[in-house]
């Protein structure tokens, strides 16, 4: 239904914007394909750094696998953030994360990602002459940095956590009748407390972090350029913070349909380039994000799903699970193999 109300409504700018498409320039079109690649891969990088904080190496091949998949579930489905969350959980545990780093590498990305796209809040609107946007920025990275230091501090403190953790894992186990809670509760604080990652980890997160978004905002620069003569990169740059700005406005939607559409062409419009080529900008930066990153990530999980199939052929059928030494060592490595996740 969105779909169809968005296509109605983007029909008249589509077809003024045919020309500019059907005279886009492949030299900037790859340099937009090659810049998401490098985008997704640098947030994969971010993922397995945020494993490795708990001693779980996992190659990255597997990471950048799991996060186009991931990409795929979320831009192609109702719902798709939760669903992609809850697919990357799976493949976690399948490498071999306990629950406690799950949680810590979901939370670490999170935070990373979102003081990196503050900081390129800041640089735009500094280019675009808002210097007080710098000192805004500066606020809202340090407060993210208290926060999260404050969280690391809190969890080395075991006792204190301990009796609300285990009134609420009580309470969950209740719900699911099962008696183990206290353990759980210890042995999830004790791993918690265990995870302490050093000074470069955060730089080298925050960088991963930072080459994930200026990827994605190369790309839209790039298509920009490819369909008619593109606004200064500060201005890109504002019209790239406001799209994802809307986008996460709406996180339900799949890949911010609609919301991130409209800001982006009339942030593009507004700061000087025509409509039917910032239309046209828009409709080929869709074609890479979410379409083509969309068809890759579902071919993985079509991969993944025949992997599936062929081993559960092969194991034994009965109550017990053999398990395969060859294939835990995959695992353990990470590569990209697929386990029953």
């Amino acid at each position: 239904m969105l779909l169809s109300v968005e296509l109605a409504v983007a029909a008249p700018y589509a077809r003024r914007a045919a020309d500019h498409l059907a005279h886009a320039q492949p030299a900037w079109f790859l340099l937009a394909v090659a810049a998401e690649m490098v985008s997704m891969a640098a947030f994969a990088r971010l993922q397995s750094l945020a494993l490795s904080a708990g001693g779980l190496r996992v190659k990255l091949r597997a990471a950048v696998s799991v996060v186009f998949a991931g990409n795929a579930l979320s831009a192609t489905l109702p719902g798709g953030s939760l669903v992609s969350i809850t697919y990357r959980t799976r493949r976690m545990r399948a490498w071999g994360a306990s629950v406690p780093l799950i949680g810590f590498t979901h939370a670490v990305t999170g935070v990373l990602s979102t003081i990196a796209l503050i900081v390129l809040t800041g640089v735009g609107r500094t280019l675009a002459g808002d210097s007080a946007q710098l000192v805004r920025a500066s606020i809202q990275v340090s407060v993210a940095c208290a926060v999260t230091v404050a969280a690391l501090a809190l969890v080395q403190h075991t006792n204190v956590l301990r009796r609300p953790v285990s009134a609420l894992l009580r309470v969950w186990q209740r719900l699911r009748r099962r008696k183990d809670g206290h353990t759980s509760a210890d042995g999830l604080l004790e791993e918690l407390a265990v995870m302490q990652p050093p000074g470069r980890f955060w730089l080298l997160g925050l960088g991963a972090a930072l080459i994930n978004w200026v990827g994605d905002l190369v790309c839209v620069l790039a298509v920009c350029h490819a369909v008619g003569p593109a606004p200064a990169s500060g201005k890109v740059l504002l019209a790239y913070v406001a799209a994802m700005t809307a986008a996460s406005a709406l996180p339900l939607l799949p890949a911010g349909l609609g919301p991130l559409d409209a800001a982006l062409v009339l942030t593009l419009h507004h700061g000087g380039m025509p409509m039917a080529a910032a239309t046209a900008a828009d409709l080929l930066y869709r074609t890479l994000n979410p379409a083509l990153i969309g068809v890759a990530g579902w071919s993985v999980l079509l991969v993944q799903r025949r992997g599936r199939s062929r081993r559960g052929r092969l194991r034994p059928q009965g109550p017990y699970r053999v398990a395969d030494p060859i294939h835990e060592r995959g695992v353990e490595h990470g590569h990209l193999e697929d386990v029953a996740g």
